[in-house]
């Protein structure tokens, strides 16, 4: 028979057992129980997905799109591009301002393009 120190003394090694157990489960899969905390680097979600993508600077990246619009005046085009992995923009719809009136022409409404930006502008566009 346990006396009654010997009790408190019990509880306390059982409740620091269980948050260790707690927190080794958390950060190393187990448990399986719903038990522990999350751990600071969590798994992803699916090992077999394909890695984010890196993001590099909008003038490296290669933007694929549709011109939709072309404003000579204002030397915009509009353009309604694919998703940009790199950027991180999903596919959309704008109005882009190109760096030289000079890229407008040899371009037509409907054509497939390929442009790359700089400070906000087209400064590259090509027929794709």
């Amino acid at each position: 028979m346990m006396t009654k120190p010997a009790i408190p003394v019990l509880a306390l090694c059982l409740l620091a057992a269980t948050a260790a157990d707690a927190q080794y489960s958390g950060r190393h899969g187990g448990g399986g129980q719903g038990r522990g905390s999350p751990s600071s680097s969590p798994a992803p979600a699916n090992p077999s997905s394909a890695p984010p993508a890196r993001n590099i600077p909008a003038d490296k990246a290669d933007i694929i799109g549709v011109i939709k619009a072309i404003d000579p005046a204002t030397d915009r085009i509009t353009i309604t591009y694919q998703p940009v992995e790199a950027l991180n923009w999903p596919a959309g719809t704008m109005p882009f301002v190109v760096a030289k009136s000079a890229l407008l022409k040899g371009v037509a409404v409907g054509e497939k393009v390929r442009f790359r930006l700089e400070s906000q502008q087209i400064y590259v566009l090509q027929p794709f």
